[in-house]
């Protein structure tokens, strides 16, 4: 089979600005179309440039890339004096630091620019599209991608869509009602004017809840952060009075990367051993936790498994969850800062994070076994593997010790009392009264099949281009594909590299994980 001449992009945040870069650069493509329906290419929504400042990277400067030959892209990019906005200093850079969002699309920006400069050098045309993508069909050996007015056609169609619609199964308080309700928080100047005495309720205990605690003590709000002289980070309130409300399901607070890198060398929790002792029917989970056991063992590491499995085991009432939940946070704050001992376990999940997929690719356990761990575990696995800034921990910390945060786990259900005017937020040990409720699960639709997916997504669906997910007869969450080339199955020639691969696959917020991804797809089309 040729390699494709003509490649079409649909969408152009971190994914399809990764592709742009990575055709442009390594193959021998003469014509490359790419749709952007904001207008604006590279940074894509979550690094926007009018974004909030207090929402920080999760990942580290010295992990954020472009592909995966070059994971240090983004901190060599800092390093090289960049031109920025006008108005936007260049901050302190510490290689295992988190930088604001906005400097990543900075970084993305400039690239998807100097990327159209080598495009132009090597005779590649650049067909720039600000239209949403609304309909995709195959004829013969190519793909034909419409808009409004036009379509185009292509030999190859990679879907590098990062949005995916939100879920928001909560209830806006009624016209006149003196509580307040925020579905999201990205983009929503509406968090800056939160009244300076009030209390807020946090739905999630995620990177994004953790976010809107960060922006909620920001400098602008009046208050600060200092260290005092046993190294600690204190709460300075000045004028801010506002208190937080952490509330999940779980009551799991994210741990954290250790500052120091240490090196990882891992023997059970790889694809090679766990598939060599996979008997027929699959693994069970308790198998692979054993590897993983065992990984720890081999670095020393210390762990309370029981603390793991049930961090707030004991915890009879509401408060003996708060205080637990603080003294956890604080033992992995000191683990992550001083270098005496490791997080483990946050370390062999980010290194083991491309090998996760691996994992799940290769089927290694059974279909029971895969849909019990979905249920049960994945959002626990999240804890380790999608971390939290050191930075951002302290400051939760130093919030809870000066009585400006609470954790409540157990939340059941949450409903709006019109009598009350208020929200009730039913939890293990009670029900909260909110007047003021931020939403920040992060839950998002993954269902291919909904009427929230984009146009393009439902057009597929349609013509039975597009199927779920199925893991032992049953429909499941993502979309069906090969997870070699990541090709759409029930087409010929589109791929997909966006968060419908959550599904066949694991967490797809990474950005080593969708610039290998892209890598793969990329080396299939070129190299068959």
């Amino acid at each position: 089979m040729t390699s494709p001449k003509h490649v079409a992009l649909v969408g152009c945040g971190f994914t399809g600005t990764s592709a742009f870069y990575q055709l442009v650069e390594r193959y021998p493509v003469r014509e490359i179309t790419i749709f952007e329906a904001s207008g604006e290419f590279g940074p894509g929504l979550p690094y926007k440039a009018d974004e909030c400042d207090d929402y920080l990277l999760n990942n580290t400067n010295d992990t954020l890339c472009l592909t995966p030959q070059n994971r240090r892209a983004f901190l060599n990019w800092l390093r090289s004096n960049p031109e920025l906005p006008v108005g936007v200093e260049m901050p302190e850079i510490v290689e295992r630091g988190n930088l604001p969002r906005t400097f990543y699309g900075y970084f993305l920006k400039d690239v998807f620019r100097t990327t159209m400069t080598t495009a132009a050098i090597k005779d590649i045309k650049v067909n720039l599209i600000t239209e949403e993508a609304t309909g995709i069909r195959e004829e013969d050996d190519n793909v034909v991608v419409s808009w409004s007015d036009g379509e185009i056609s292509a030999d190859k169609v990679i879907l590098t869509t990062g949005y995916a619609p939100s879920i928001d199964n909560y209830p806006s308080p009624p016209a006149g009602s003196k509580a307040i309700y925020f579905a999201d928080h990205i983009n929503e100047p509406g968090l800056d004017i939160i009244p300076i005495s009030s209390t807020s309720y946090i739905l999630g205990a995620s990177l994004s809840a953790y976010d809107v605690v960060g922006r909620l003590y920001s400098d602008k709000s009046g208050c600060s952060f200092a260290r005092s002289e046993d190294g600690l980070l204190e709460f300075i309130a000045g004028p801010n009075e506002r208190s937080v409300v952490l509330c999940s399901r779980s009551g799991r607070m994210k741990k954290m990367k250790s500052r120091k890198t240490k090196e990882i060398s891992r023997r059970y929790f790889t694809v090679d051993y766990l598939t060599s002792i996979k008997p027929e029917e699959g693994l069970r989970l308790e198998d692979i936790t054993e590897a993983i056991r065992k990984d720890c063992e081999a670095h020393n590491g210390d762990q309370d498994w029981d603390e793991i499995l049930e961090p707030f085991r004991g915890c009879m009432d509401a408060e003996a969850v708060n205080v637990r939940a603080a003294q956890i946070l604080e033992k992995d704050l000191r683990t992550a800062i001083d270098g005496t001992a490791r997080n483990i376990l946050v370390d062999i999940f980010g290194d083991a994070g491309l090998e996760i997929w691996d994992i799940f690719a290769a089927r290694v356990v059974s279909p029971d076994e895969e849909k019990r761990f979905r249920r049960n575990f994945e959002t626990a696995t999240l804890t380790y593997e999608a971390s939290c800034p050191i930075s951002t921990a302290e400051k939760l910390l130093a919030l809870h010790k000066a009585g400006r945060l609470r954790v409540i786990k157990g939340v059941r259900n949450v409903t709006f009392d019109n009598e009350k005017d208020c929200y009730l937020i039913e939890h293990e040990f009670g029900t909260d009264e909110a007047d003021i409720l931020l939403n920040t699960t992060g839950s998002i639709d993954r269902d291919v099949r909904s009427d929230r997916q984009k146009e393009i997504l439902r057009n597929m669906v349609s013509q039975d281009m597009l199927f779920p997910y199925k893991c032992g007869g049953e429909e499941m969450l993502g979309a069906d594909v090969d997870m070699d080339d990541f090709r759409v199955i029930g087409t010929k020639n589109i791929h997909m590299a966006n968060t419908l691969l959550w599904g066949p696959g694991f967490y797809t917020s990474g950005a080593i994980i969708m610039a290998t991804i892209v890598d793969r797809i990329l080396e299939s089309l070129f190299n068959e």
